[in-house]
């Protein structure tokens, strides 16, 4: 097999409108309600992780429920520098890491996370987020960790 048969298998790029779209979304997370805009009435959206180590995980349907759980996060952490590292357009799914710093509240330390996600959009809203992190960083940033 030649490298030039391997194009069949590594997009060139990905696609770009949706390049475009994860951008403007993760740029009004800050906004719940410009966030909220991107979520169908009936997403889904599950952060992974033990409630004992990570407080935040759990399964939250509808936007009435991500609300309320970006509105605990947001009490708990700040969060700036969203940076795109990967993106992995397929139809309407999308595989992303990404980094972004993290400040607690209260203890105000900081440091950089590396996040997954894997979403499905449906007419260009998420209808599917699954949200995959190292869930020891909370505990570390608010003094608890060891």
């Amino acid at each position: 097999m030649t490298s030039s048969d391997f194009r069949n298998f590594f997009p060139s790029l990905p696609d770009r409108s949706t390049h475009a779209l994860v951008q403007e979304i993760l740029a009004a997370r800050h906004d719940h309600m410009k966030f909220l805009g991107f979520v169908h009435d009936d997403a889904v959206f599950t952060m992974t992780g033990a409630i004992l180590d990570y407080p935040f995980s759990g399964v939250y349907r509808g936007r009435d429920n991500i609300l309320d759980l970006l509105r605990r996060i947001d009490a708990e952490i700040e969060m700036s520098d969203h940076r795109i590292l990967n993106l992995i357009v397929d139809g309407d799914r999308v595989g992303l890491r990404r980094s972004l710093r993290v400040r607690h509240h209260g203890t105000s330390a900081s440091r950089r996370l590396v996040v997954g996600n894997v979403m499905t959009f449906r007419d260009l809203r998420i209808a599917e987020l699954y949200e995959y992190v190292d869930t020891a960083w909370l505990k570390q940033l608010s003094g608890e960790g060891d």
